[in-house]
């Protein structure tokens, strides 16, 4: 029975269309229960993670990383969206989770190519913007320059196109807040880099906390899943799905050492959890696969009502 509910929801055609009424629900409730901006920010970020959901379609249609159901990783990422009131509303979180989607778009697009230097310049371009906002993802730069060659579109023209294009909007910034504040925020910035920051379990993390453990969870049983079955994808799909593992991986690092900074990344954090769960549900039809979506339908409730009421 379990396995003929999951092979419809994800198979299904209005799945996304019940995703988004269900979604718009979600966040009705939150912005009377527990608002965090006003209507019009709200509807503004809703519209913004819209966006970076029609552009994960983008993305698995070009490069087919999850080869049934295109929309599915947009379902998932969505909800997992949804359930998260603290996140709705226009911020540093989802304005780094569009540019970096951008950003790995054009890495991608990337793949094997020999002139690939304009697309890893504008890629380490939206990279750069967004380590204004949230400076520790600069900790996943050097990963980039890897994946980069192990998609062999890394060479030297390319690589100094890709350092060039991460200094500008840093070094445009950087001028700007010499200018204005002789420094004072770029200092700050360089600081919250090495920032480490104890677990508290107090009223005010405790949402965060949960939901980062209930995300963390999804992301271990779907990137087992991958790593466990890669040969049985393509080459690039194996590329592709083992960048998202390692970036989530990393941003999950850097979200429990610094628990402040967790808020900012969760939305991109979802990204990747989207994707990979999308391409193990999708794929997975047994007994163990049908356990876990049950388990992930049960605890979504208890994780909402955390997050909504605390």
């Amino acid at each position: 029975m379990a396995n003929i509910i999951q092979k419809k929801i994800v198979t299904s055609q209005l799945t996304l269309t019940s995703a988004i009424i269900v979604s718009i629900a979600l966040w009705v409730v939150c912005y009377f229960v527990r608002p965090i901006s006003n209507l019009i920010e709200t509807v503004g970020a809703y519209a913004l993670y819209a966006l970076i959901g029609y552009l994960l379609i983008v993305i698995n249609k070009s490069f087919a990383i999850i080869r049934l159901r295109a929309s599915f990783q947009t379902v998932i990422y969505l909800t997992l969206i949804s359930i998260c009131p603290i996140i709705h509303s226009i911020y540093e979180g989802n304005i780094i989770a569009l540019c970096c989607l951008i950003s790995i778009f054009l890495l991608f697009n990337s793949f094997q190519k020999e002139w690939s230097a304009g697309l890893l310049f504008h890629a380490f371009i939206f990279w750069g913007i967004a380590c204004i906002f949230v400076p520790k993802i600069v900790w996943i730069v050097p990963y980039l320059l890897y994946s980069c060659y192990i998609f062999k579109s890394l060479n030297i023209r390319s690589f100094v196109a890709s350092i060039f294009g991460f200094s500008i909007p840093i070094g445009i910034y950087a001028v700007y807040d010499l200018w204005n504040s002789q420094g004072v925020e770029i200092v700050t910035k360089i600081a919250d880099i090495t920032k480490i920051e104890a677990i508290s379990f107090d009223n005010s993390q405790l949402p965060i906390i949960v939901m980062l453990i209930y995300s963390f969870t999804i992301f271990m049983v779907s990137a087992a899943h991958s790593i466990l079955h890669s040969m049985d994808e393509k080459m690039q799909t194996r590329c592709y799905l083992q960048f998202f593992i390692v970036t989530t991986s990393l941003l999950f690092i850097l979200a429990f050492c610094c628990i402040s900074t967790s808020t900012q990344l969760l939305p991109f954090i979802q990204i990747g959890n989207g994707l990979l769960y999308g391409h193990y549900s999708t794929l997975t039809h047994n007994k163990w696969s049908n356990l876990f979506f049950i388990c992930i339908l049960v605890f979504i409730i208890p994780v909402f009502i955390i997050n909504l009421l605390f």
